[in-house]
């Protein structure tokens, strides 16, 4: 998903995550935003409970991430926030990243949104 502040630019549901983050920086690209250019993106991660939600918060903001915790209907959300340039890599490494972060601590990966120009 792509943001300006105050308002959303788009919103798709793409069942492939591979593909969903190709049609991310395809968009931003067709924005005349440049991925290259560090800029501030969101993960979600949702996991079952506190304690698994203020682990996973703990780990990303060691690790420089910014990190906040609330709840959500039968779960906990941990909304991770980096400024950062955006490669194929980049994407794929942190994609791996979270979805194994998620998977140790009993949640799931919802995905990534990124600030467009």
């Amino acid at each position: 998903m792509l943001w300006r502040p105050g308002q959303v630019q788009t919103v798709e549901r793409v069942d492939d995550a591979a593909e969903a983050d190709a049609r991310v920086l395809d968009h931003l690209a067709r924005l005349g935003s440049d991925p290259a250019r560090p800029r501030e993106c969101r993960h979600y991660l949702y996991v079952p409970g506190e304690p698994e939600a203020n682990a996973v918060a703990g780990m990303l903001t060691r690790e420089g991430w910014g990190a906040e915790v609330e709840a959500a209907p039968e779960s906990w959300l941990v909304t991770a926030t980096t400024f950062t340039a955006l490669t194929d890599a980049r994407v794929r490494a942190t994609r791996v990243q979270f979805e194994r972060l998620a998977c140790d601590h009993g949640g799931a990966y919802d995905g990534w949104e990124v600030a467009a120009d």
